[in-house]
C-alpha cells in the first residue's frame, strides 16, 4: 500500500509540473486586430500596418519585436542601401522608428506593459504599437513581412504575425507563396556564443547563412552547400553583443533570429 500510495504521490506531482508548465507557456503577448494583408499601388509612396499588443497576464512583461522577411518583390532592396533600387521597409515600435532594414528592436528599449495594460500614446506623445511601413517604390508584387514579440522574461512566449504588403496585383494572388519547408533552419545552441556554437539547416538549392548586426548591416557570410548540413559559429569572430542571423536563397532573406555573444 505505501508503495502505492509513493508512486500516486509521483504521478499527482508529475501531473502538476506538467500543469505548471503548460500555464506557463500561455503566457504570451495579445495582439489585438492585426493586420493580414495591405493592398496599394507600385506608386504609392508607403503601405502601413498597425495593431495595439496588451498584456492580458498577472505580471509585467517587457517586449522587444523582430521582423523577419519571408517573402519579397524581384527586387528588395535588402540589406538597405540609400537611394538603392527596389522596395524596403522598417517598423516603429515603443515610440521608436527603427532605420530602413533594420531587423529588430532595441534591447534597452524594450516596452514595458503593466498587467492588463495595453500601448497607446507613451509619455512623451509618441505611438507607442506596432507601426510597419513598406514602399513599394515602383516594384509590383507580394512582399510577406513576419513580425515577433519576444517577451525579456523567461517562460513568456513569443507571438509572430505575417503580413502580405501587396502592390498592383490581383486580390487573389496576393499570397504568401514560398513553398512550405523549402527552407529550414534551426536555432543557433548554445545561445548565448560563448565559445564555439553551432546551428543546422536545410535548402535545396543551397544559399547564404547571413550574420547581421542589429541595423541589419551584414557582419559575416557563410557559404552553404546545397542539401542539409551545419554551421560552427565562433565567438571569436564578433565583439560581444546582440545580432542576427538569416537564411538568404535565391537573393531572398528570411528567417531571422536573434543570438547573443558574451565572453
Amino acid at each position: 500500500m505505501e508503495r502505492f500510495n509513493v508512486q500516486w504521490k509521483g504521478l499527482a506531482m508529475a501531473v502538476l509540473a506538467c500543469g505548471l508548465a503548460n500555464f506557463t507557456q500561455a503566457q504570451e503577448p495579445t495582439l489585438i486586430d492585426p493586420v493580414d494583408i495591405v493592398e496599394g499601388l507600385p506608386t504609392d509612396e508607403a503601405l502601413e500596418a498597425e495593431w495595439f499588443v496588451t498584456n492580458a497576464t498577472e505580471n509585467p512583461m517587457a517586449l522587444t519585436v523582430s521582423r523577419n522577411v519571408l517573402q519579397t518583390v524581384e527586387n528588395m532592396n535588402l540589406p538597405y542601401e540609400v537611394g538603392g533600387a527596389g522596395a524596403y521597409e522598417r517598423f516603429c515600435w515603443g515610440g521608436t522608428c527603427y532605420p530602413y532594414g533594420a531587423a529588430s528592436s532595441a534591447l534597452n528599449l524594450a516596452l514595458t506593459l503593466a498587467p492588463n495594460d495595453t500601448t497607446g500614446i507613451n509619455a512623451f506623445g509618441a505611438e507607442d504599437w506596432l507601426i510597419a511601413d513598406y514602399y513599394p517604390n515602383g516594384e509590383v508584387g507580394a512582399t510577406a513581412i513576419e513580425y515577433c514579440f519576444e517577451p525579456t522574461q523567461q517562460g513568456v512566449a513569443t507571438v509572430c504575425h505575417t503580413v502580405i504588403f501587396c502592390t498592383g496585383i490581383e486580390t487573389e494572388n496576393c499570397v504568401l507563396s514560398v513553398p512550405e519547408n523549402a527552407v529550414e533552419l534551426q536555432g543557433l545552441a548554445p545561445n548565448p556564443v560563448e565559445g564555439l556554437s553551432s546551428l543546422t539547416y536545410r535548402a535545396s538549392e543551397g544559399g547564404v547563412l547571413r550574420f547581421l548586426d542589429l541595423t541589419g548591416r551584414t557582419v559575416k557570410s557563410v557559404v552553404l552547400a546545397p542539401g542539409q548540413g551545419a554551421v560552427w559559429v565562433d565567438g571569436a569572430d564578433f565583439a560581444p553583443g546582440t545580432y542576427l542571423y538569416a537564411l538568404e536563397v535565391n537573393g531572398r532573406i528570411g528567417q531571422a533570429r536573434k543570438f547573443n555573444v558574451a565572453r
